[in-house]
């Protein structure tokens, strides 16, 4: 009786972007990451000055704080997503390029 062939395992290694691709992202999370920078300090900005406003003003001021938190979040949130999708299209559309079309079978007349 023959030996059974295993296949052979997946690899874990991603493939290189190539530079354009890579450059795109790297840029993507250099913006992502300045958004982000920008509602910290706007966050810790309105925090600064809370203590000066009113008392009307104290409790929007704390409102906006807490928008601005979750803004900071969910841009990190969005740019990780947006990072694994992309990963994900490329390495699809590689393999997509590299396999071949199926031929189309020959049906018998009647």
């Amino acid at each position: 009786m023959p030996a059974t062939k295993k296949k052979p395992a997946k690899s874990t290694v991603r493939p290189r972007a190539a530079k354009p691709t890579r450059a795109r992202l790297e840029q993507n999370d250099r913006t992502i990451g300045r958004v982000g920078k920008s509602l910290e300090d706007a966050q810790k900005d309105l925090t600064a000055i809370g203590a000066s406003l009113g008392t009307g003003a104290t409790d929007l001021s704390k409102d906006v704080v807490r928008l601005l938190r979750v803004a900071r979040r969910d841009v990190t949130k969005i740019g990780k997503t947006v990072r694994r999708d992309l990963e994900h299209l490329q390495r699809d559309l590689g393999s997509a390029a590299k396999a071949r079309p199926r031929r189309a079978r020959a049906t018998k007349a009647k």
